[in-house]
Parts: C-alpha cells; structure tokens; sequence
C-alpha cells in the first residue's frame, strides 16, 4: 500500500507551486496525529491562509483556503495531484499493513 509522507520544505515546495508563499520561517506546519494528512498554515496581508494535504477515496488532494481577518472565506480551490508526480518529490512511502504482514508470514 502506499500513503503519503511530508515535511515542512516537500509541502512548502508543493504549496509554492500552486500560489505564492512568505518564508519558510512564517510558515506553520501540522501533521495531523495517526493519520497522513498534512496542512500549512499562514498569514495574508488582510487574513490567512491554510493548504491541506489528504486522499480522499486513494487520490491525493492539495485544499488551499483564504480567509479574511474575521474568518469569512475569501477563496477555496481543490487541486488533484498524481501520485507519480508525489513519488517523484519523495511524498509517497510504501508501506505493509499488519494483514499483509500475517498473510505473508502464513498465520491465518
């Protein structure tokens, strides 16, 4: 099976594609726990901004959220991402679940 990976700079470095960022430095990263979703946060010049990264149903999702100072959304945009593009940054990680371990190992 495969799930996604990230750090500060690989999810920094796909963020910067999509809009533009402040520095690295005034960028908060999150990883949510026991699950590998991902988001950055940080402030606008009139509010801040929020990119997060999931699967949703096996494909991977980039959300990036502007909101205004008060909280009103200013803009949402989902962009879909390929895996192979993922893998080729280092984002994707294969790993065995412990079902496919037992089936390996012949325990039932």
């Amino acid at each position: 099976m495969l799930r996604l990976k990230a750090n500060k700079t690989s999810l920094y470095n796909l963020v910067a594609e999509f809009m533009p960022l402040p520095g690295i430095r005034r960028v908060d990263f999150t990883k949510a726990p026991r699950t590998p979703d991902y988001w950055l946060e940080w402030a606008t010049g009139d509010g801040y901004a929020k990119a997060f990264l999931s699967t949703i149903m096996g494909r991977p999702l980039l959300s990036i959220t502007i909101r205004d100072v008060d909280g009103s959304q200013l803009s949402y945009k989902v962009h879909n991402l390929s895996v192979d593009g993922l893998r080729d940054r280092g984002m994707v990680e294969e790993f065995t679940t412990a079902m496919e371990r037992r089936r390996a190992g012949g325990k039932a």
